[in-house]
């Protein structure tokens, strides 16, 4: 009976569960049903005349929004990549961004590095950031669709517009949103409707890869594999790069530093390729690199591609003690130090030991890449200190995605004009400037100046109470080079603020070779890499020029450049090939004789340099080359000349070593010609 009982309450109980599931498929289902009978009625709502119109529009905020996820996958969450407020030193070699290959545009962001005094930089952007990113450069950019628009002109549309686009981004897991506010007025015949919204609604993993990111980071940040696997590479590879050891010699063993430096970054290339994140997509071709396995993931997607690299070029700091200059030797080990088993036997055998000290720092780059070839990179930092991993200084990814609350509360009003220089240097209006308020570390945006009845470019709006806050602007080709400091706080400041913009002056180039040997002016040859690199002098701005490449335009602000420049040439038959060398170095030491203390004697070391072979090598270019910009000469239509001095190939290393002096000094050659515009 009692067995009875139970079977019907538990008969009860699944009819109960069996009621709430279907009640709650059925209001789930009619939320579902409400929705999209509202998506489809707002677009049966869209006349039969304008639909095409409407179709175009979102086509195109479709490829912008696409675009944009693209470059903020590439930029670690950013489109606009953050400026380093301290300048880079040998010690804080790593600024906010990774220049991925050297000499060109393409950099990544830094999640974590450390800066001076042992300060860590944590520098990941939130979920809501990357909304608020994409969305300004969805909006920015709309303005293309717009002028687009002829066609629609040419069949009898009639379309007007006013106010400033303004776009709404929501990132989920799979797929992106973007909603862009901007009513256009559009009349056909005797239709007339207003399109209010244009959105984008596309498939995108760009959500999961940033999630996934953040957990390996955080792995990273806690457990310190890249650091421990590091160390286990200078233990692995003790002597070839010294670590610490012993060994039964009489003989003093010698490394070069510069030389255990460039064979640790080597191997750390190779080290650090062939590491592989758990539960991700890839097959263990050898089960000697199974140490090199790392679980740094939460959510495992067998779909997603993940890959570590380091590359030696990239900022590092290696520094090895002791050391006498360049040199690092081991030591015997004496009878002085005391009543050991190693002094004991150092009586009878020659014993000698060496134990170095290894402070490192090199970035990382990480890169996830989904079915879709969506790619996510950002850049971390390794740090060993003193032989021994970074200490975790701070808590790591406690992130807040939700807007400052500053920025919620704007109190003081404030109209601001934009404007930029002309080419006589005078200030003229500048309409359509996206405008920021910064009060650290809160960045609020305003919105975009647009031209008021008197035609002038204004915004008039409200700022949050900030002491020496900072109102920003920014515009494709434009750059604000001085900040505009706003206390909104202070009773006595004026309602009124100036953004000046300076213009981007887009320059044909004409690329000259100047052959040292004989004079001769030419064009580059097929087998030339040639690099251009302008860093203004007064501004944070620098630009590359290489060839060859896509374009053969650069842009320029008017100003003080520094130029460097190099010539590379690829051997289209034959490597060139530098032989086996014998090098002596020799170091000023005690003689170990009666008279030892008061004498020295020089103890020389003979090392034979390993063959080289380059598929590449420079043959010319300047460095350090001063050079004004004017604004005149910028905005007229006269191409960009620029030359670079060439010397023959090298054929040994003094030839090499020769050619890198020369570059401090080809800018005094008696054949060198300065950038004109002509």
């Amino acid at each position: 009976m009692r067995k009875r009982g139970q079977a019907a309450a538990f008969i009860i109980i699944g009819i109960i569960i069996i009621m709430v599931v279907i009640s709650v498929i059925s209001i789930r289902k009619g939320i579902l049903t409400d929705l999209f009978e509202g998506i489809a009625t707002e677009r049966r709502a869209v006349p039969q005349q304008i639909r095409p119109l409407q179709d175009f529009l979102d086509s195109c905020v479709t490829s912008i929004t696409k675009e944009a996820v693209s470059i903020a996958a590439l930029q670690g969450g950013r489109i606009i990549l953050e400026d380093d407020e301290l300048p880079i030193t040998q010690f804080t070699p790593l600024g906010r961004s990774l220049e991925i290959i050297p000499n060109s545009d393409l950099k990544t962001s830094v999640w974590f590095r450390e800066r001076g005094n042992s300060l860590t930089e944590l520098n990941v952007p939130t979920k809501t950031s990357i909304e608020n990113e994409i969305g300004n450069y969805v909006a920015g950019n709309f303005g293309s669709c717009i002028f687009n628009l002829t066609s629609f002109e040419d069949q009898g549309y009639i379309i007007s517009a006013s106010g400033t686009p303004k776009a709404n981004v929501e990132l989920g897991e799979g797929k992106l949103s973007a909603v862009i506010n901007f009513p256009l007025n559009v009349k056909i015949a005797d239709t007339n409707f207003t399109l209010s919204q244009h959105r984008a609604d596309i498939d995108s993993n760009l959500g999961k890869l940033y999630n996934m990111a953040k957990q390996i980071l955080e792995k990273e940040n806690k457990a310190y594999f890249l650091e421990n696997k590091t160390i286990d590479t200078l233990v692995a590879y003790d002597p070839e790069i010294p670590f610490t050891g012993t060994d039964l010699s009489c003989s003093e063993k010698i490394w070069l530093k510069s030389d255990v430096e460039i064979k640790l970054k080597n191997i750390l290339f190779e080290n650090v390729a062939a590491m592989r994140i758990k539960g991700t997509n890839y097959e263990l071709n050898n089960e000697n690199f199974k140490y090199l396995e790392f679980d740094a993931l939460e959510d495992k997607d067998d779909s997603i591609n993940i890959n570590l690299m380091y590359i030696p070029n990239w900022p590092t700091l290696i520094e090895i003690n002791p050391s006498d200059g360049n040199i690092l030797r081991n030591e015997q080990i004496s009878k002085k130090s005391g009543g050991t088993v190693a002094t004991i036997m150092s009586t009878f055998f020659c014993l000698r030991h060496h134990r170095f000290v290894y402070d490192i720092k090199y970035p990382v780059l990480i890169t996830l890449r989904d079915n879709a070839g969506l790619s996510f990179q950002f850049a971390t930092q390794v740090v060993i200190d003193n032989n021994e991993p970074r200490q975790n200084r701070r808590e790591i990814l406690d992130l807040p995605d939700v807007e400052s609350p500053i920025c919620r509360y704007p109190q003081k009003e404030v109209t601001i004009f934009t404007g930029t220089l002309n080419s006589r240097g005078d200030l003229v209006p500048l309409n359509n400037v996206s405008l920021m308020f910064k009060c650290f570390p809160a960045t609020c945006p305003l919105g975009s100046s647009s031209l008021n009845p008197d035609g002038e470019p204004v915004l008039t709006t409200f700022v949050p109470l900030c002491f020496n806050g900072v109102i920003e602007g920014s515009r494709e080709g434009y750059k604000q080079i001085q900040k505009i400091f706003y206390s909104s706080n202070q009773v006595d400041t004026p309602p009124v603020a100036v953004v000046q913009l300076e213009p981007l002056y887009t320059k044909k180039v004409n690329l000259f070779v100047i052959d040292k040997s004989t004079g001769k002016v030419r064009e580059p040859y097929s087998s030339e890499q040639i690099s251009f690199q302008f860093a203004h002098r007064n501004v944070n701005y620098q630009i590359n020029y290489i060839h060859p490449g896509e374009e053969n335009t650069i842009k320029l602000l008017a100003g003080n450049y520094v130029i460097d420049s190099y010539v590379l040439r690829n051997s289209s038959t034959y490597k060139i090939t530098i032989p086996k060398e014998q090098i002596e170095t020799c170091v000023d030491t005690r003689d170990f004789s009666l008279l030892g203390f008061f004498k020295t004697k020089q103890v020389c070391k003979t090392t034979e340099t390993e063959k080289l072979d380059f598929d590449t090598v420079l043959v010319g270019g300047a460095t350090s080359v001063e050079h004004i910009f004017n604004r005149e000469d910028l905005a007229n239509e006269e191409p960009l000349n620029l030359y670079v001095l060439e010397s023959e190939m090298p054929s040994n290393l003094d030839d090499l070593q020769r050619l890198q002096i020369e570059l401090d000094t080809n800018k005094d050659h008696p054949l060198y010609r300065e950038a004109t515009i002509e």
